[in-house]
């Protein structure tokens, strides 16, 4: 457990070698944690030779809740203190979902300590949610999320259909993947992090954090992958920012969800590796 600047207590995992170059595993929102997310990935990046850093967010997997309701800024401001801590001047980032919107907020903030970084379905490339205004009331109305959690606590099977709207490869949805899932949701607190983002940042007119207009600003090479059926962060967002930063590849993967890392890991672990030791990525327009 490492002691942050401004209060925060985050759990953190690291593999590999000392010599290999490093890259930071930036996690999801939901009841998602370093493990959850990342599982699949590590492996192949010891493999390639890569020291792999990743926190659970505070609040998610073994951290406790932050002193402080969770933000972007809380995100940016946390990712900042690890690499402060970890001894990393610079390092490659990789973030899936909201660990996206993490990476590029980290990367405009402090764009001198970012060598490469990788977007999976993230978060801060939309103005506005799929189904917006359902989705700002469906935030402001906790009750309805705290009851959607229980609900999930109680039934594998609500579990299951769930995952299937992020997980589109049925060889993907184990029941192994099932049980982890499970696991993370039984704790009391799962969500409520989360949510507290959600409440930030979702607003009636609009997301809080849409980067989309300083895109152009990035230096740093990025890959983008992106999978056609995320329903969370439609395609359309990953193409646009892919011909608005200078240096990027888009990776796009046919039929994959939002969680495109463990729908497709392998291609996903291929795409990344390759773009982590040649400065180039096969793009799939």
């Amino acid at each position: 457990m490492l002691s942050l600047p401004g209060g925060y207590q985050v759990h953190t995992y690291r593999f590999g070698g000392e010599r290999g170059k490093p890259v930071v595993l930036l996690h999801g929102g939901g009841i998602d944690s370093a493990m959850l997310s990342w599982r699949d990935t590590i492996p192949a990046l010891v493999e390639a030779g890569f020291q792999v850093y990743m926190p659970d967010w505070p609040g998610y997997g073994q951290s406790p809740p932050p002193p402080k309701p969770f933000t972007q800024d809380l995100l940016i401001e946390v990712t900042t203190g690890l690499l402060d801590t970890w001894g990393l001047k610079k390092a490659s980032l990789a973030g899936i979902s909201m660990g996206g919107g993490a990476a590029l907020g980290f990367t405009l903030t402090h764009p001198e300590r970012v060598e490469k970084f990788i977007l999976i379905g993230s978060y801060g490339l939309q103005d506005r949610a799929p189904a917006h205004f359902f989705s700002a009331l469906f935030v402001k109305l906790p009750l309805i999320n705290n009851l959607t959690y229980a609900m999930m606590r109680s039934s594998r099977r609500l579990i299951r259909e769930t995952m299937k709207t992020i997980i589109c490869n049925p060889t993907s949805l184990t029941e192994t993947l099932l049980d982890e899932v499970t696991e993370a949701i039984k704790d009391p607190n799962a969500g409520k992090t989360f949510a507290q983002f959600q409440l930030d940042e979702v607003r009636f007119g609009g997301l809080k954090t849409c980067y989309m207009p300083r895109l152009g600003e990035i230096k740093a090479p990025i890959l983008i992958v992106h999978g056609t059926a995320d329903i969370g962060v439609p395609v359309k967002y990953a193409r646009e920012a892919a011909e608005r930063i200078p240096n990027a590849h888009l990776h796009i993967i046919e039929g994959a969800g939002h969680w495109t890392q463990r729908d497709y890991p392998e291609e996903v672990n291929r795409v990344i590796i390759d773009f982590l030791k040649e400065d180039r990525a096969r793009i799939n327009p």
